[in-house]
C-alpha cells in the first residue's frame, strides 16, 4: 500500500500507522520539498509529479499494490494511476481516497469550493491556518522558521492541484474506494458522489474527522484489507 500525504506535509503525516497490516506492507512516499527531501524542489504540476513518481515506484510494481491518499494525496494517486495507465500499467487493485472531491471537479477543495487554502492565501493567512490545525491535532507549534518551510510546500502542492486537467470519467476505469468521516468539516459524503464515474466504486464513512486518518484505525485498516483481496509477496522501496 503506497501512501500519499496530503498537501504541505511529508511522510510523516503516516508515522501514526503500523509498518504494516496482515500482509499488506505500509509506504508512505516521500515527496521532494519536505522533510528529508528538503532541498530538492517540490513539484508544482502533476505531469512532473507523475512521471517521476511513476518512474520511482516502476521497480516495485510487480506484486499487487493499492495507493491511498487524503484529500490532496487522493488526487495524486488518480493522477499517478491515470499515468501507469498510459504507460500501458500495471494498475493498483484499488485506490482509497480519503475525503477528495471526483478529480474533475478541478482545484483545490474542487472548483472554487472555499478551503483552508487557496491560490490567493496570504503568508500571514497561510501561518495562522497552520498554527490552528496544530491545535486541533493537539500538536506542538513549530517555530515561524519551519512554518516558513511548510507554507513554500504547500503553495508548490496548491500550484499542482488548482493547474491540473483530468481526462474526467470514462477515461481510465479504477478501483475507487472514497472514505467519508463523520466529523470531516470540509466535505460531507455526498460531496464524494461523483466518483461513482470513474470505475467500480465503493463507498464508506467512518468515524472521525479529517485528521483521524493519520492514526490509522482499525476500521481504516480493515477497509484496506477488504479492499485488496489479491496479495503476494512483499514491497521494499
Amino acid at each position: 500500500m503506497f501512501c500519499l500525504p496530503v498537501a504541505g506535509i511529508g511522510a510523516s503525516a503516516y508515522r501514526g500507522w503500523p509498518t504494516r497490516t496482515g500482509d499488506i506492507e505500509i509506504c508512505p512516499i516521500q515527496l521532494p520539498g519536505r522533510e528529508n527531501r528538503f532541498r530538492a524542489p517540490a513539484h508544482t504540476s502533476m505531469d512532473a509529479f507523475v512521471k517521476d513518481a511513476a518512474d520511482a515506484l516502476q521497480p516495485y510494481l510487480d506484486k499487487p499494490f493499492g495507493f491511498f491518499g487524503h484529500c490532496f494525496g487522493a488526487r495524486l494517486s488518480y493522477g499517478l494511476s491515470v499515468e501507469l495507465a498510459a504507460r500501458g500499467g500495471p494498475l493498483p487493485q484499488r485506490i482509497f481516497a480519503s475525503s477528495c472531491l471526483a478529480p474533475h471537479r478541478g482545484g483545490y477543495f474542487g472548483g472554487g469550493r472555499s478551503g483552508p487554502f487557496t491560490p490567493e492565501t496570504t503568508d500571514e493567512e497561510y501561518m495562522e491556518e497552520l498554527r490552528h490545525g496544530c491545535e486541533l491535532r493537539g500538536e506542538p507549534t513549530p517555530p515561524d522558521e519551519l512554518l516558513g518551510l511548510s507554507i513554500q510546500v504547500l503553495r508548490a502542492d496548491i500550484a499542482l492541484t488548482c493547474g491540473y486537467r483530468p481526462p474526467g470519467p470514462g477515461g481510465t476505469p479504477l478501483n475507487v474506494t472514497t472514505i467519508s468521516w463523520t466529523g470531516d468539516t470540509h466535505m460531507r459524503p455526498e460531496e464524494m458522489d461523483e466518483w461513482s464515474a470513474y470505475g467500480d466504486v465503493h463507498q464508506v464513512l467512518l468515524t472521525g474527522d479529517d485528521f483521524t486518518h493519520r492514526s490509522a484505525p482499525a476500521d481504516l485498516l480493515q477497509v484496506i484489507a477488504d479492499g485488496l483481496p489479491e496479495r503476494t509477496g512483499v514491497l521494499t522501496p
